[in-house]
């Protein structure tokens, strides 16, 4: 018992007061320190508490900053007595101005009195997340959900964006051309500066997907956006697994409305050009059976994973993709779909789907991969006439922090009045387009596809009907 009455949480007195000091001896190095010190309780001592939201306030009015005008905003806050008084304020501030010289070493010294704040919070947290464990009526799964959200809320706060001048900026695009156009040289020029989805010209509108984007492929119930989402996974992880020399890499997929061997069984049929229904029954005859076990082979071979956990919240998602990032560097996250993912319950559903789409955007920025994700439309689009259904990007549920969030929105189109064309090799094929809705750093417009029915594969509408439209691209490694 001694010990824990004892223990000090951490804290650096000493980085605390050279934080003061430095800006009392040069205002200018706030906004720098603001930056870093976001908040006063960062501050282990009270007074510093109090000597730091005086410094903001005055800064925020536009005042300036001097050991007078900061002792006046203590006194206006009314925490004069919590500082020691006046007089002992007035010759603590002046004290510490004179010791420090200059402000060099501003930096350092505020992300000390950041990581002991951080220090100080895990700490804390670490006993709320004992006291879990140690309740009986608590579920384990709560319990690491809890310690799993606490770890990525405390490593998020000690990082800040950071303004670049167009110099630099300038100089990183350079950079990044010399690289593209190196692999270019060494690669027949079959390079994208993204992930190929695996159709040429979906990929001429994107130049493939990018690290940190966020994708949102939109349908109405029954429209497909299951079969093209896993139509892009396997294509990606196929690609993975071609052009990756170091054996890791591929795609993560979140599966919450159907269970992983269904979700295989799909993208088995759709490889194997097989009737998805006559699979599910084993009604097949030996080509058929042959083509299936081709297709089991190559698959195996697949860097895909498949998550089925039905009742994922955003929390669990994160922390599950963090984990697949460390043991296997994945290199993109597809969730099937957006408005199944759980999320508080007390807030109204267009503010869940806010955190959802804005918690999937941070968690590509985070990772460095994309994330593509399905997202269903409202009922609207098909209360409008027969001309006019096609859709748009209101008609997204919830639509305003989807549009808001993404990069790109794709939506499927299924053309009504050519539900079905005449069949190509015995297969039934629905016209659809797939709509580029929203493409922030490209240009938008329709790519005609083939829907094939029974197999559940997208085939671009120019192409002759056969075996598989993807075609690996040497050398493509979008990192």
């Amino acid at each position: 018992m001694a010990e824990t009455e004892a223990f000090v949480p951490p804290h650096s007195i000493e980085a605390e007061q050279a934080v003061l000091a430095a800006v009392l001896v040069d205002p200018g190095c706030l906004p720098e320190v603001s930056l870093t010190l976001k908040r006063p309780d960062v501050f282990w001592r009270t007074s510093h508490q109090h000597i730091y939201r005086a410094i903001q306030q005055l800064s925020s009015e536009g005042h300036e900053i001097d050991w007078v005008s900061v002792a006046e905003q203590v006194r206006k806050q009314g925490a004069l007595d919590e500082c020691g008084g006046a007089d002992a304020l007035h010759n603590y501030l002046v004290e510490i101005s004179h010791r420090l010289p200059s402000s060099y070493g501003h930096e350092r010294h505020a992300a000390i009195v950041r990581d002991r704040a951080l220090l100080r919070e895990v700490v804390k947290r670490a006993g709320d997340v004992r006291s879990m464990a140690l309740d009986e009526t608590r579920n384990v799964k709560d319990v690491i959900e809890k310690l799993e959200q606490d770890s990525f809320e405390i490593s998020a706060q000690r990082y800040h964006g950071e303004t670049h001048t167009m110099q630099a900026l300038i100089a990183r695009v350079m950079e990044d051309q010399a690289k593209l156009q190196e692999w270019r040289r060494g690669h027949d020029g079959n390079m994208l500066p993204g992930l190929t989805s695996g159709f040429a010209v979906l990929d001429s509108y994107t130049t493939g997907w990018k690290k940190g984007e966020l994708v949102v492929i939109g349908a109405r119930p029954g429209q497909g956006k299951t079969s093209l989402l896993l139509n892009l996974a396997e294509n990606i992880a196929w690609d993975r697994h071609l052009n990756r020399s170091d054996g890791r890499g591929g795609v993560l997929v979140f599966s919450l409305e159907m269970t992983a061997t269904e979700l295989v069984q799909r993208v088995l049929c759709a490889r194997a050009e097989l009737d998805l229904k006559q699979v599910k029954m084993a009604a097949y005859g030996r080509d058929e059976e042959a083509r299936l076990k081709q297709a089991m082979q190559e698959m195996a071979q697949v860097p895909l994973f498949v998550d089925d956990s039905f009742t994922l919240n955003l929390s669990e998602i994160r922390s599950k993709a963090r984990r697949m990032k460390e043991r296997h560097d994945i290199d993109a996250i597809f969730v099937d779909y957006l408005q199944l993912v759980k999320d508080n319950d007390r807030l109204d559903r267009h503010l869940q789907i806010g955190n959802i789409s804005r918690g999937l955007k941070a968690l590509a920025r985070e990772l460095e991969i994309p994330v593509i994700t399905a997202a269903q439309l409202n009922r609207g689009v098909e209360q409008r006439s027969s001309r006019e259904k096609r859709p748009m990007l209101s008609d997204l549920r919830e639509s305003g922090s989807i549009e808001q969030d993404a990069d790109q929105v794709l939506l499927i189109h299924r053309k009504e009045d050519e539900e079905t064309l005449a069949t190509i090799n015995h297969e039934e094929l629905a016209a659809v387009d797939l709509i580029i809705a929203k493409n922030r750093n490209g240009p938008m417009g329709d790519i005609p596809f083939h829907f094939v029915k029974r197999s559940t594969r997208f085939v671009p509408a120019d192409r002759r009907h056969g075996v598989h439209d993807f075609t690996p691209m040497p050398g493509n490694h979008a990192r």
